[in-house]
C-alpha cells in the first residue's frame, strides 16, 4: 500500500526520527560534559529519560525494556546508589584522532591567536575594531601574527596536528582550576600530545578582585598540573611563567581606553603596591608568582627553568620573565604599546622558544607524523604525473 498523496513514507519517517535522535543525542552530550559516552545502536528509539538516565549514570543505565520509552530505568544490580558525578580520569589507551596541541591560560594565550599587525594596511579585518564596536572598555590592538597563530600555521601545513587555544582573558590560578574540568570534557584528551600553561599575570594584581594569594596561587598550580597529567599521562607540558610588565605603559594604557574611570596601576605593582613616577619597575610581586610556577613546574616533573633550564621526564619550564631580560635583546623596545601583552616581535619570540622546546621533545610540526584520511595519504605516498614524492607525499626538491 502506498502512502497517500502528501503523506511521509515510512523511511523518510525513520529517516527524521534518526535526525531527531541524533540531535537530542548530542544535545544530551553537550549538556553532561560526556562527548565521549556514545549510545549503544541499540539505543535508536529511546526518549528523553531513558538518554538522560544513560548519560547520568556514564553510559551503564540501560532501559528495563531493553529500548526505552516505558519501562523503567535498569541498572547493575551492584549499583545499589546513584553514581557519583563524573571525574577526570585516564584516557584511552589508543588515540582516535588528530593530535591536539593545547593551550591553557590567560589573554597572553588567548591573544596568541592575533593575526594582524599595525603596520599593516589599516583595511585589514583587524579584531580591535570588532571589539570595540562590541563596547568593550579595554580593547587590545592586534600585535600578531601571534605565537598560536604561527603555530598553528606550522602543524596546519604539515597537516601534522590542530591547535587549540583555550586562553581566557583575565583567568587566573583559580578559575582554571574550576574550570579545567568543563574544558577537558570538551576535548579529545587521548589526542593531546602537548600542552602550554600560562598563569600568574592576573593572579598578582592583589588590588584586582581576579588577585589570588601567593599561598594559593602555589596550590592552584600544583591541583592543575596533577590534573592535567592524570588525564592526559603522555602529553609533555611546556609551563610559561609570565614575562615583564611595564607597570607605567600599562596604567597609562587602561587610563587612556576608560577615560580615566581606571588607573591599572595594580599590574606589575611592586610589593608595597606603589608605583613610582617614572620607573621602569620591578616587578617584585611578579617574579615572586614566577618563582612560585617555576617551583609548582618543578615539583611536577617539568625541569627547572633559569640560567641552564633542564627539562623534566613530563614536559619544560620556560621563563619567561628571565628569558625577556637577558635573551630578548633590548626588550623594552620590543614591549607592547600597553606594557603588559605580547608585541609582535615579542610574539615571534614565544612562538621560537616553544618551538624549539617541541623540538627537544620530538614533537616539533616537522618531527611528527603527517596525519591525513586514509585515500589521500594513499594516493599522496605513490608518485604522480607531477614527479617523485618523499615519503610524506610532498614533491621532492628538484636539485
Amino acid at each position: 500500500i502506498k502512502p497517500g498523496r502528501g503523506a511521509m513514507s515510512v523511511s523518510d519517517l525513520i529517516e527524521k526520527l534518526a535526525s531527531t535522535q541524533a540531535a537530542l543525542i548530542k544535545a544530551l552530550q553537550e549538556e553532561y560534559f560526556c562527548d565521549d559516552v556514545v549510545p549503544p545502536q541499540s539505543a535508536f528509539g529511546w526518549d528523553a529519560e531513558a538518554l538522560r538516565a544513560y548519560f547520568e549514570s556514564g553510559g551503564e543505565t540501560l532501559p528495563a525494556n531493553g529500548s526505552g520509552g516505558n519501562g523503567a530505568a535498569a541498572k547493575p544490580a551492584a549499583a545499589a546508589a546513584p553514581p557519583p558525578p563524573r571525574e577526570l580520569g585516564p584516557p584511552d589507551t589508543v588515540a582516535s584522532g588528530r593530535p591536539i596541541f593545547l593551550a591553557l591560560g590567560d589573554s597572553l594565550t588567548e591573544f596568541g591567536q592575533h593575526v594582524c599587525d599595525p603596520t599593516w594596511d589599516k583595511k585589514a579585518p583587524f579584531a580591535t575594531d570588532v571589539l570595540q564596536r562590541q563596547g568593550m572598555d579595554i580593547a587590545i590592538p592586534e600585535h600578531g601574527p601571534g605565537w598560536l597563530t604561527l603555530l598553528q600555521r606550522d602543524y596546519s601545513w604539515r597537516t601534522s596536528a590542530d591547535v587549540l587555544n583555550r586562553g581566557y582573558s583575565g583567568c587566573n590560578s583559580r578559575l582554571l582550576r574550576a574550570s579545567l574540568s568543563e574544558i577537558l570534557g570538551s576535548i579529545n584528551r587521548q589526542d593531546v600530545f602537548a600542552i602550554t600553561l600560562s598563569l600568574g599575570s592576573n593572579d598578582h594584581v592583589s588590588a584586582s578582585p581576579g588577585g589570588v594569594p601567593k599561598e594559593e596561587f602555589k596550590e592552584n598550580m600544583a591541583a592543575v598540573l596533577s590534573s592535567l597529567q592524570e588525564a592526559m599521562p603522555s602529553a609533555k607540558i611546556i609551563l610559561i611563567t609570565p614575562g615583564r610588565i611595564n607597570k607605567e605603559k600599562w596604567a597609562k594604557h587602561v587610563s587612556s581606553v576608560t577615560n580615566g574611570r581606571l588607573d591599572g596601576a595594580g599590574r606589575g605593582e611592586t610589593l608595597t603596591g606603589v608605583v613610582t613616577q617614572g620607573s621602569s619597575g620591578s616587578n617584585s610581586a611578579l617574579k615572586q608568582y614566577v618563582a612560585l610556577a617555576c617551583e609548582a613546574g618543578e615539583a611536577a616533573g617539568l625541569g627547572t627553568a633559569g640560567v641552564n633550564p633542564v627539562k623534566g621526564p613530563r614536559g619544560a619550564v620556560l621563563n619567561l620573565n628571565y628569558m625577556m631580560q637577558y635573551q630578548l635583546a633590548n626588550y623594552h623596545e620590543a614591549e607592547h604599546p600597553d606594557g603588559y601583552h605580547f608585541s609582535a616581535k615579542l610574539n615571534r619570540f614565544v612562538y621560537k622558544s616553544v618551538r624549539d622546546t617541541l623540538e627537544g621533545m620530538k614533537l616539533s610540526p616537522v618531527q611528527m607524523p603527517m596525519h591525513r584520511p586514509a585515500p589521500i595519504a594513499e594516493f599522496q605516498s605513490t608518485a604522480s604525473k607531477y614527479g617523485p614524492s618523499d615519503d610524506d607525499g610532498r614533491l621532492r626538491r628538484r636539485v
